[in-house]
């Protein structure tokens, strides 16, 4: 196969990934960084900054799509923070008020799901 064919079909492939979800990762993490100390067991509930941003990215996450890519850049994020809680993962948006069920996620969670 030629090069140019190859970059072509690499581009599809990401023009499409990108084109199924409306969510960038920039906007994922930028929405959660609040909730690192929470999920870090530093604090017993998560800050004002933290619920705004879940409640930013629930309202973002109406679709599969948006769903798995969400929890794969949480899974990305969650890595970069060090040790946390991923336990404490679900209570976040309970302690915010939400009606949303989200699992612990980590490193092994599956996204498709």
């Amino acid at each position: 196969m030629s090069r140019a064919a190859i970059v072509s079909i690499v581009i599809l492939l990401i023009t499409g990934c990108e084109a199924q979800a409306s969510i960038k990762c920039p906007t994922v993490i930028e929405d959660v960084t609040p909730c690192v100390s929470f999920l870090k067991s530093n604090t017993k509930h998560p800050s004002e900054e933290c619920c705004q941003g879940i409640k930013s990215l629930n309202g973002e996450a109406g679709s599969h799509e948006n769903r798995e890519a969400i929890c794969l850049c949480l899974k990305q994020g969650l890595t970069a923070i060090g040790d946390y809680d991923p336990q404490r993962i679900p209570l976040v948006p309970k302690e915010c008020g939400l009606s949303v069920t989200l699992p612990p996620i980590d490193d092994k969670t599956d996204c498709t799901k």
